[in-house]
Formats: C-alpha cells, structure tokens, sequence
C-alpha cells in the first residue's frame, strides 16, 4: 500500500511539474495515476461496485460538465465549439477522470469545486505578483497539488476519507 501511495504522489508531482513548465503532461501519467487509485480503492473497499458505482456517477457529472460547456461556447460563437481545442486542455479532463476511480461522489464535487476555486484565486494572485498575462491556466497541475493536500488529510492527517462521504455528510449538517 505505501509503495501505491507514493506512486501517486510521484504522478501527481509529475503532472504538477510538466504542466507548470511546458503545459502539456504526458498522457502515460494518467493511465498510471487511475490504475494505482483504482487498486489503492481496490485493497482497501468492499468489492468493485464500490469502486465502480461512485466512479460512474463521478463520470457522468464531468461529462454533463464538459457538455454544458460545450454547449455554451458553442452558442456564444454561433458555432460547434470543442472545448478541448484551446478552453480546456487533453490534460485536465484526463487529470479528473483519472481521480474520478478514487473519490466518491460528494468528495469528488466538493475537490472539483474547491480545486476550481482554489486554482483560480491563486492563478489570479500569481499573475498580479508576477506581473504575467498568460491566458493559460495549468488546471491539472495546479488540481494536482490540491489533490495531494486533499490525500494528505486522508492518509497522513486522517481528518478526511476521501472514500466515503461520512466525514463531509457530517460536516455539512454541524
């Protein structure tokens, strides 16, 4: 199991660092990063509907995410837009359905929109310090730090499950 994690770890600061640098990943990262989640999930659930349900539904939200947007770029423009030509890279969509595998459905929606917000506010931030008007955000790597500060709160700290929706449940209703 810690061999699995730091695997994770090491895929996730190799999506950090190539994103950062030349804002393209290489796409064997992630195939490796869902199948380590997935045997990580694997060892540690009761069964593959476990795994697979939460998984599907994690899917089908970023799928209807990605329609939507594709939609109403598409009417703005007056034309077929496709998102992953120039809005949103290969890279991102791969990173989330990558951790899709591992999360289940209400920690997938609180990382998804807290990463987003936490990107944004700290793209913003850096490019007023820095004085930079690059248009292109590194998404995925940027989301992947969040998600090792998102497992360190699970497997480090054990303030978080990221497998089971107990620990937000209850936060939510206190």
């Amino acid at each position: 199991m810690l061999l699995l994690k730091i695997l994770v770890l090491v895929g996730l600061l190799v999506i950090f660092i190539q994103d950062i640098k030349s804002r393209a990943v290489y796409w064997v990262v992630f195939p490796i990063l869902a199948i380590s989640l997935i045997v990580l999930q694997y060892k540690t659930s009761n069964g593959l509907n476990e795994i697979w349900q939460p998984a599907i539904i994690n899917v089908g939200f970023l799928l209807l995410q990605l329609l939507l947007l594709s939609v109403y770029f598409s009417v703005k423009n007056k034309r077929f837009i496709n998102i992953a030509d120039g809005l949103l890279g290969l890279g991102d969509i791969l990173f989330l359905l990558s951790i899709t595998v591992y999360l289940s459905v209400l920690n997938f929606l609180f990382f998804y929109l807290v990463s987003l917000v936490l990107v944004l506010l700290a793209w913003i931030m850096g490019q007023s310090i820095f004085g930079k008007k690059n248009k292109h955000i590194p998404l995925a790597g940027m989301q992947s730090m969040v998600f090792i500060v998102f497992l360190s709160c699970d497997w480090l700290l054990k303030i978080v499950d990221l497998t089971d929706d107990t620990w937000l449940i209850n936060f939510i209703v206190k």
